[in-house]
């Protein structure tokens, strides 16, 4: 099977949306598959990258502008002038071409070029939210989602959104689940709290997306300043020194940067609650192993959330990611804290009934299904 794997992810190098892609390229490989890559061109390659080309994976690269511009570049040199399209499309005559994005968009242009040269493709939707609409693509994006082979959310309420914005039913549509970083094996023991109650933020450093901010603004509230609480911001990002900033300007004490951390047990060997309070989200891969973990979670209902954390069970929602629910549900949090312990091994037995523990596997599977 000839598979390429096209990324169009923007804004950050590299991001739980890359994780299924990379993992099932270098599975497909490791099983004597033809795969080629193309990923957009930053000035760095990630490392995960470099990985991949340490397999023997072709990697080639695509400007990050807009769809049309890339019909217009890739397109006409496919059609007149095929030897000086790129080798992985005019060489390789793909079984399958899968588009990853890391939105509800970015891919149109490479599924146009894979209409008009009969190549069969899927399309994964990695995030959706109700503040990205189509206008005037519309019509783009219906003609790429409806002629895809198949298209992959990560969660359903993505799904949902995504068949309301196009006015669509999609039918050939499915849920597909990403690779976490974290075994199955037992989870951590759980942490003591003689020296405090810890709270951790595991996500990209982007207070636009990971409503930072929100979590910030609610430790500073007065009914806060004085319990015997610690939050550990994990991950790093774009907006790493303006929370820097905003936590000394709120005169938080309680506040450590740990930066990335690749061994997320050691995360959750030390830390009682994830706190996620995302203005968007698919289905946050932070959520998914801190329940591995056996953790529960303060999360927004936004994305897949709430088809994890269950109010009350195996954690906390806020219906909106505002300062005022958000601060609501960290509050009802803390109030059952002697509960956390029972409702992260609830957690743990809710992720082991509905997320498999390969999905690699599963989704290298269903690519070979389609192809």
């Amino acid at each position: 099977m000839k598979v390429v794997f096209i990324s169009t992810m923007r804004g950050w190098q590299w991001g739980g949306s890359e994780e299924l892609w990379s993992q099932s390229a270098a599975a497909l490989k490791s099983a004597g598959d033809e795969v080629v890559v193309c990923l957009p061109d930053w000035p760095k390659r990630a490392r995960k990258v470099a990985e991949l080309a340490t397999l023997g994976i072709p990697i080639y690269t695509h400007s990050m502008g807009s769809h049309r511009s890339i019909i217009r570049r890739v397109w006409r040199r496919l059609t007149y002038d095929p030897k000086s399209a790129p080798r992985w499309f005019a060489q390789c005559r793909p079984d399958l071409v899968v588009i990853s994005q890391g939105h509800n968009s970015g891919g149109f242009g490479w599924a146009r070029i894979c209409r008009d040269a009969r190549i069969p493709y899927i399309v994964i939707v990695h995030c959706n939210s109700e503040s990205w609409w189509f206008g005037d693509e519309l019509n783009d994006a219906l003609e790429c989602y409806t002629s895809a082979r198949k298209v992959f959310c990560v969660s359903e309420k993505n799904l949902a959104l995504l068949r309301l914005q196009l006015c669509d039913p999609i039918p050939d549509a499915e849920i597909v689940r990403n690779p976490f970083n974290v075994s199955c094996e037992p989870a951590p023991a759980w942490p003591g709290s003689t020296s405090g109650w810890k709270i951790a933020c595991v996500a990209r450093i982007d207070a636009a997306a990971k409503g930072h901010d929100l979590l910030l603004q609610t430790l500073a509230s007065p009914i806060w300043r004085d319990r015997h609480v610690e939050l550990n911001l994990f991950g790093s990002g774009p907006d790493e020194a303006l929370l820097r900033k905003m936590a000394a300007a709120l005169d938080l004490k309680n506040i450590r940067f740990r930066g990335h951390i690749p061994d997320v047990r050691k995360i959750w060997e030390e830390n009682h609650i994830l706190a996620l309070p995302s203005r968007f989200e698919g289905l946050p891969l932070a959520l998914v192993e801190a329940m591995w973990c056996a953790r529960p979670a303060v999360v927004t209902d936004v994305g897949g959330n709430t088809e994890l954390c269950v109010e009350g069970k195996t954690g906390f929602v806020a219906p909106a990611p505002t300062l005022e629910f958000f601060s609501n549900a960290l509050e009802r949090a803390w109030t059952m804290r002697e509960m956390w312990h029972d409702m992260g091994q609830a957690a743990r037995l809710l992720a082991e009934g509905r997320i498999p523990k390969d999905p690699v596997k599963a989704f290298c599977s269903r690519l070979r299904e389609l192809a």
